[in-house]
């Protein structure tokens, strides 16, 4: 296994970062094609490889048009059936190390949204396969 490129690391940060403060995963977000491609160049990075790793490993698909790079967040029923087991024993094991003051807090978070907030829970969850 490969050591991960640490400017690759830190574009990907970067990239995600600049996406969520434009509203995403709610919204879909697009960022300008070539000003991408000459971060990625200035970097030394590939820009077509730095999109499969936000694919693969984050989940963050993205579509090419002629001037932009429009990102979206991969859904659940997209996944292939393999990786959802693991997401599944990764959630497992997590769980798992949680203390019981954790599991708590999270049980209580739960609790205190509103039905509607509780719902879209609910249908992530089943959209995942996990109900």
């Amino acid at each position: 296994m490969s050591t991960p490129n640490p400017k690759k690391v830190n574009f990907i940060k970067s990239v995600i970062n600049n996406l969520e403060n434009n509203g995403f995963p709610q919204k879909r977000v697009s960022l300008p094609l070539e000003k991408m491609y000459e971060i990625a160049e200035n970097k030394g990075l590939n820009l077509n490889q730095v999109l499969e790793t936000l694919e693969t490993d984050h989940s963050i698909v993205s579509e090419k048009t002629d001037d932009r790079i429009i990102f979206t967040q991969q859904l659940a029923n997209d996944i292939d059936p393999n990786k959802k087991e693991d997401l599944m024993k990764q959630a497992m094991e997590m769980m798992n190390k949680m203390s019981p003051e954790e599991l708590q807090r999270i049980q209580e978070t739960f609790e205190n949204m509103t039905p509607e907030e509780k719902q879209e829970i609910m249908r992530q969850g089943k959209d995942m396969g996990l109900i």
